[in-house]
């Protein structure tokens, strides 16, 4: 989506603004710009962020809410205010819409109701109702172990949509203390996690993707941070903005997460549309694959999101048949990647995908018809070959 709705929202009440966070976050239309929970200094800071709409919970103290909302509305009037309340007393009520607002949102809301407000305020009704039927958007893929072949699923995925899906592709790096996808894909660069962290306030969607490196591929790439005490210092709440940010920049986002259960990772399976869960039919890996889901049906929704990939099928080390596999974890294994050792390694050793060295190998066709059942139909840009360190040794 080339035009996202930058919204900040105020809500002093941790129910409600958890509930409202929840669903703004998963509208690709939108871009939950900042969660507030507090009334005062907030015109400030509508004025430092400048967002398209702000959402002002007026329950916590009515008082405060209408005089924030009316002075919003005095020295930005170019930001659409949205009120909202559970039960909200008529006289409140009229004091906001004579301060300006426009539309009024009941609590509770859901997805729905919230889409119909946003097409009213903004004329964007055929934009923001195709965030509700498009095709998954974010795409995580995580493993119960390392070394199981995530980062060379995400890669291959994120480049085969780029190539071959005529369309935009961010792919992020949450492994961020050892993390490899700017290795696996020949990249030096300082634009990185980090630095948009630290910018995350002066940052738009244009300048969102300057931040980024542009792949030969087409594919925009956010490596992790250069140096490991930096991943200490990024707040999960800023990277959730910045993720935020991601999805309403671009039509298709993959998110290679850490396999180390980090805080970085539960905001990718929160956010994603589909979690790619990659295994090898062994105990010790179906052992933790096993936990690893059961730990996600704890979390509402999160357990429905998972499809599984078995990796390096053909192995000589594999120990359990993928039906018995199926039977242990209780799902389907819905793609297969063969073990091709050589052209594995090959790739990693020159930092490339592995259409660049075995094109049409059965490796290649694995990544293609994974990338065919998830693509995204939107459009796409066009990227400049670069180089990086393995160019001079291959």
């Amino acid at each position: 989506m080339k035009d996202a709705i930058r919204v900040l929202l105020v809500d002093p009440t941790d129910d409600t603004r958890s509930s409202l966070q929840r669903i703004l976050s998963g509208m690709s239309t939108v871009w939950l710009a900042e969660s507030c929970n507090a009334y005062n200094g907030m015109a400030k800071r509508v004025a430092e962020l400048s967002p398209d709409l702000v959402i002002v919970s007026i329950d916590h103290d009515p008082e405060q809410a209408v005089f924030l909302i009316q002075a919003i509305v005095q020295s930005r009037p170019g930001v659409v205010v949205l009120p909202a309340s559970k039960a909200p007393d008529s006289s409140v009520l009229l004091r906001v819409i004579r301060a300006g607002a426009r539309e009024f949102l009941t609590l509770p809301t859901d997805v729905g109701e919230v889409t119909e407000t946003l097409n009213r305020l903004f004329n964007r009704r055929d934009d923001v109702v195709a965030s509700s039927s498009r095709d998954p958007q974010v795409i995580a893929v995580t493993g119960a172990a390392g070394g199981v072949g995530c980062t060379t699923l995400a890669v291959n995925l994120a480049t085969s949509f780029a190539k071959t899906g005529g369309t935009e592709v961010v792919l992020a790096d949450l492994d961020l203390l050892l993390g490899c996808v700017d290795a696996c894909l020949d990249i030096v660069t300082n634009n990185t996690l980090q630095g948009i962290v630290q910018n995350i306030d002066r940052l738009d969607l244009t300048l969102l993707k300057r931040s980024l490196t542009l792949h030969s591929s087409g594919l925009f790439v956010l490596p992790h941070p250069n140096a490991m005490e930096d991943a200490a210092k990024i707040d999960p709440d800023v990277l959730r903005r910045v993720l935020m940010l991601l999805k309403a920049s671009f039509p298709a986002v993959v998110l290679d997460t850490s396999k180390g259960l980090q805080t970085s990772d539960f905001l990718a399976f929160e956010l994603a549309d589909v979690i790619l869960m990659v295994i090898q039919l062994d105990l010790t890996c179906l052992r933790n694959t096993a936990r690893l889901l059961h730990l996600f049906h704890q979390f509402e929704g999160l357990s429905d999101k998972v499809r599984l990939v078995v990796n390096r099928t053909g192995s000589n080390d594999t120990e359990i048949s993928a039906k018995k596999a199926e039977e242990t974890l209780k799902m389907p294994i819905e793609w297969s990647i063969p073990n091709v050792s050589k052209v594995f390694r090959t790739a990693r050793a020159k930092g490339v995908t592995i259409d660049e060295v075995a094109p049409g190998s059965r490796p290649h066709q694995a990544f293609l018809s994974i990338a065919k059942s998830l693509r995204p139909n939107d459009a796409v840009v066009e990227g400049k070959p670069k180089k990086g360190i393995f160019a001079a040794l291959f």
